[in-house]
């Protein structure tokens, strides 16, 4: 009995011990922990094995990184708002856009970066780096990370000379021949009233806009489409069409499979995307840490050259060296400030202009057959 009382409390303290030398500092070698990033595909997977020898070999951490991929924008607001998400990458409007506002002050559902963290930021364009879009209070909440059209692609091989025109898409010979997005109504809208004649100071604004003359066009523009797409448009399909709406991925994925696809100049002009990476409000130390280190990798001039080579969009960055050919930087406008003057950056626009955009392009799906 004797021997049993003394044992008990002995082995006892041996565990106590064992677990205080656990949890000392400096006594486990390598830290575990998650990053959970909800992004566009393509956007994180190609990194990750990357991103984690430097993590390790900067903060001494194993670093898991969760991916979700959505094809809508409402899952970037649902990621954050449920806090399923350290890290985002939308439409850099979409936090302001009054269905999806994130900065309710008790109920936000991002969280200003250190700048301090970011250092790449200062090789960032100024069109890039001065738009107050992802400036809120004061505060830098996103970070630009790329830049693509909503763009007139033509297929090469059936097509002999680029078209200078969104009409393009309503000449009658192209019908059943073209795939226009589905998920993004204002898009649409945006061509259609530029294709009719409206500038850059109009297509943000229903009160700009004949409503009526443009929902006839943008029927049209549904009916004879030969597809839909959500996300990014399918370039499996591309090989079948002879014009195609895009964010620059489709067609890049295209040629690399064999097609001969360009991104066309529409003398109406154009829209263009920003896509950021912005901090969920749920992201705490280490986890924070890590999500700005995840931006400041994405800024690297390997990463934003890659942004081109793999993805067929223009970096945010002002120089990626050599790391691209000049046919690439001309293509793709790298360091061009004067180019992103001559389009239309995607704007926060009232809710009631949304929900028209909206309600016209279900108006105008009803065309289909």
């Amino acid at each position: 009995m004797r021997k049993a009382f003394w044992s008990v409390p002995f082995v006892g303290i041996l565990g106590l011990v064992a677990i205080g030398l656990a949890l000392a500092p400096g006594c486990s070698k390598t830290k575990k922990e998650t990053l959970r990033i909800t992004c566009w595909a393509g956007y994180a997977k190609p990194y990750v094995a990357e991103f984690q020898k430097l993590v390790k070999e900067k903060h001494g951490i194993d670093v898991e990184v969760q991916i979700s991929n959505p094809t809508d924008q409402d899952e970037f607001f649902q990621a954050v708002k449920d806090n399923t998400a350290d890290l985002i990458s939308p439409p850099i409007e979409l936090p302001k856009t009054p269905r999806f506002y994130c900065y309710t002050a008790g109920s936000e559902y991002l969280q200003p970066v250190d700048v301090n963290n970011i250092p790449n930021l200062k090789n960032m364009m100024a069109v890039f780096r001065d738009d107050i879009t992802p400036i809120n209070a004061g505060n830098r909440y996103g970070v630009p990370y790329n830049c693509g059209p909503y763009g007139l692609a033509y297929n090469a091989g059936v097509i002999d000379t680029a078209p200078d025109t969104w009409n393009v898409l309503w000449e009658p010979r192209f019908a059943g021949k073209y795939t226009i997005n589905n998920n993004f109504p204002k898009v649409n809208v945006w061509i259609t009233a530029l294709a009719l004649g409206y500038g850059y100071a109009d297509i943000f604004d229903i009160e700009r806009l004949d409503r009526e003359k443009i929902q006839q066009q943008l029927n049209i523009l549904a009916q004879n489409a030969k597809s839909l797409w959500d996300g990014a448009a399918n370039p499996d399909e591309f090989p079948e069409l002879s014009l195609a709406t895009t964010w620059g991925f489709a067609a890049q994925q295209a040629n690399l499979k064999g097609g001969n696809w360009r991104i066309a100049a529409p003398k109406e002009g154009g829209t263009a995307w920003i896509d950021a990476w912005y901090l969920g409000a749920g992201a705490k130390g280490v986890t924070k840490t890590l999500a700005e280190e995840w931006i400041n990798f994405m800024l690297d001039p390997a990463r934003q050259a890659d942004v081109v080579k793999s993805q067929g969009v223009s970096p945010v960055v002002a120089d990626t060296g050599d790391l691209l050919n000049a046919e690439e930087k001309a293509m793709f406008h790298v360091g061009d400030e004067n180019y992103f003057k001559t389009v239309a950056l995607w704007r926060v626009m009232t809710e009631e202009t949304e929900k028209a955009f909206n309600d016209m392009w279900e108006e105008a799906k009803k065309h289909r057959k």
